[in-house]
């Protein structure tokens, strides 16, 4: 231990010109220097051996390293029974180690003064739901929200991770008041996202179901049209046509239906198989790319996962590489010496466990695409049934060997809660911007 302890000494002192003589003065000449990933190292050195050490400056570095990094650092295990400023990064490993037990035990230590209470009360609402316990997951997710203000900015967690950050936790909320059948709560709390947050997108299938179920058929089917416009086309999914379909259904507009089934076939149904088997690599290649590749396969992957480019995921994994990058490179320039290899090893293993975690992340999205599209295939075709029995019903009640399938407007008055601005009349086209909260100027044709 001594021979390593003065081999970690000579490290400091070739690399950064300095004396040391402790592991938290190592900590602090690093943490000077702004290597994170190195301080991070000391910090863990300094807590086995009882240093004490700057709080403030011990929380920014924690609040810089990737999530991956606590997940896989076996050694944090080394401190599951002692109370330290490594109880975020100890009760997030346990959290996906399914140790929820040990996790909240953590996770709690964590005061309203602490960088990472936001993320602690996500992680615990995390773990609530997965125990049922719906109202203090709630609870938790409310916290979140609440006291987003007060978190600062880091290297790795800027403006745009924060405010997603936020976002995230309204989504769980409204997710729980959908599961109770509170639709119109759903709504008011997803009324929080503003039309232009770059997340707003990926809230309008949650709002269209919450419109269906209270019966505002307009309004649904207005939310999922929504996602027809140029800007939010990487955003669509294939549950969102099934949505459409389903209500053109309802409304007795069985054409309409039907197209969009064929439609759903010729632009998705046939690409199911690139979802299901695309590679970790290709997938991390293709949402690297700038501009769209060339074939329709790698297109239909592209363009799902551009959708992804503002998830927190991303920018948290491209930052942290960056970080990485840098300390690895002022690093090798002494890798001649023993303690500095060591060192490297430890960092060159961080940026591959950030890397593959990220390429699971995204295989989990391309499989989770797949099993997507597959579901909402089996659903098309029982509803492509209903579709073909009631529309002969209809043609048999109407004495007629064919159907028409014109659009019949709504008086707008008809349709609750909408401003003017933001009707679709489908004679008039686009009354808004593109980022609207639309509904759809159409009559009930099953009221006929």
């Amino acid at each position: 231990m001594k021979k390593k302890l003065i081999l970690i000494f000579v490290f400091a002192l070739s690399v950064f010109k300095v004396n040391a003589a402790t592991y938290a003065d190592m900590f602090n000449i690093v943490f000077k220097n702004r290597l994170y990933y190195s301080s991070y190292i000391f910090v863990k050195k300094s807590i086995a051996t009882k240093e004490s050490l700057n709080k403030k400056a011990v929380y920014k570095v924690l609040d810089t390293i990737h999530p991956s990094v606590y997940i896989h650092d076996q050694e944090l295990d080394k401190f599951v029974n002692l109370d330290s400023p490594l109880n975020y990064a100890v009760g997030m490993r346990r959290f996906f180690l399914n140790d929820f037990l040990t996790a909240k035990r953590k996770l709690y230590k964590i005061k309203s003064n602490h960088p990472m209470y936001i993320e602690s009360n996500y992680l615990l609402g995390l773990i609530y739901l997965t125990e049922q316990k719906q109202k203090r997951a709630s609870a938790h997710f409310k916290r979140c929200v609440k006291y987003v203000s007060k978190k600062r900015k880091s290297n790795l967690k800027n403006e745009s991770y924060i405010h997603t950050f936020r976002n995230r936790c309204i989504q769980q909320i409204a997710r729980i008041e959908f599961t109770k059948k509170n639709y119109k709560s759903t709504l008011r709390i997803l009324d929080y996202v503003k039309k232009d947050d770059y997340i707003w997108p990926r809230f309008l299938i949650d709002r269209a179901w919450s419109y269906y179920w209270l019966g505002e058929n307009e309004r649904a089917l207005g939310s999922v049209m929504t996602y027809k416009a140029p800007l939010l086309r990487r955003f669509m999914v294939p549950e969102a046509n099934y949505l459409r379909g389903l209500i053109y259904y309802e409304m007795c507009y069985f054409e309409k239906a039907e197209n969009i089934y064929k439609e759903f076939n010729q632009t998705t149904w046939k690409f199911r198989k690139v979802a299901q088997t695309a590679s970790r690599n290709r997938l991390l290649k293709l949402i690297m790319l700038k501009n769209p590749p060339k074939s329709d396969a790698n297109k239909f992957l592209y363009y799902y996962l551009k959708g992804f480019k503002k998830d927190i995921r991303y920018f948290s994994f491209r930052e942290s590489r960056k970080q990485l990058y840098i300390e690895i490179k002022r690093l090798s320039r002494v890798k001649s010496l023993k303690q500095a290899r060591i060192f490297l090893d430890t960092l060159y293993f961080y940026n591959k466990v950030i890397k593959e975690d990220f390429q699971d992340f995204l295989k989990n999205l391309s499989l989770d695409y797949y099993r997507q599209i597959r579901q909402m295939r089996n659903a098309f075709v029982k509803l492509n049934l209903m579709v073909s029995l009631k529309k002969r019903k209809k043609i048999s009640k109407e004495n007629s060997d064919k159907f028409s399938d014109e659009y019949a407007e709504v008086s707008l008055n008809d349709i609750e809660n909408v401003d003017d601005k933001f009707i679709w009349d489908f004679r008039g086209g686009f009354w808004a911007d593109e980022l609207g909260d639309y509904a759809v100027a159409l009559k009930n044709r099953c009221n006929k």
